[in-house]
């Protein structure tokens, strides 16, 4: 039986794939491809360990075996996309996202934000089985997994890099409970005083002792559609 080559985790090959019918055209994602890897390069990499080589491929051009793979499609694929602007998934062990023109497009004009976000936490759990536990109090509080997200908790934060916008991320110390309020920096943009905390406007999906797989808002955060949803994505095997 022959063994498939390894996949690259320190340094991976993403291949992005502009298939939205002419909502966005190939020179505007290329341009904002160029932001997004400044942003691996210099912010992300020197934080988290891990970087990558974002390449563009036009129409029917080879794609490398055992790479990540976006594809920018014009609308969401089927109902339960609907609403979404973007996720990442698996299949058969190759990280895959999907990011929706029309839709990422309406609410924000713009798809960059979306591909960074998709980008680095792509990165960071590859195969969506990573996440962080934080200990309940014995009372009130339950014990909690949060999914490694890096962007979830602070995606209504965003930067400009070469007039491209792209996400905020947390770094690791968000993710490890023992570190007390204000004592260290918790994101990119310096927004978050703790471990967990979540931006108003944004999100963490979760597992909780004695309630199971939720998704979990900010204070005060309006109703409104959620950008992503990790824990369908996890079971998520979807044919294109």
């Amino acid at each position: 039986m022959r063994r498939r080559k390894r996949l690259e985790r320190r340094n991976p090959t993403i291949v992005i794939l502009n298939k939205s019918r002419g909502l966005i055209e190939d020179a505007e994602i290329e341009r904002i491809i160029k932001a997004v890897q400044r942003q691996v390069n210099e912010h992300f990499q020197p934080v988290w360990g891990v970087g990558a080589e974002l390449r563009f491929k036009r129409g029917n051009a080879i794609i490398p075996k055992n790479c990540f793979k976006i594809i920018v499609y014009d609308r969401a694929r089927g109902r339960e996309d609907a609403g979404f602007l973007g996720y990442h998934f698996q299949r058969d062990g190759n990280p895959v996202a999907s990011i929706f023109a029309e839709e990422d497009l309406s609410d924000d004009k713009t798809i960059s934000d979306t591909l960074s976000h998709e980008v680095m936490e792509m990165l960071v759990d590859p195969a969506l089985n990573l996440y962080a536990y934080r200990p309940g109090d014995g009372r009130k509080r339950r014990d909690r997994g949060y999914f490694y997200e890096v962007c979830d908790a602070v995606q209504c934060v965003h930067y400009r890099i070469d007039g491209v916008r792209v996400c905020n991320f947390v770094y690791p110390e968000w993710f490890e409970y023992a570190w007390p309020r204000n004592s260290r920096k918790f994101d990119h943009r310096g927004v978050i005083s703790e471990p967990f905390e979540i931006l108003k406007g944004c999100y963490a999906d979760i597992r909780e002792a004695g309630r199971g797989w939720r998704t979990i808002w900010g204070d005060k955060t309006p109703a409104k559609k959620k950008r992503r949803h990790r824990h369908d994505a996890r079971l998520l095997q979807k044919k294109f």
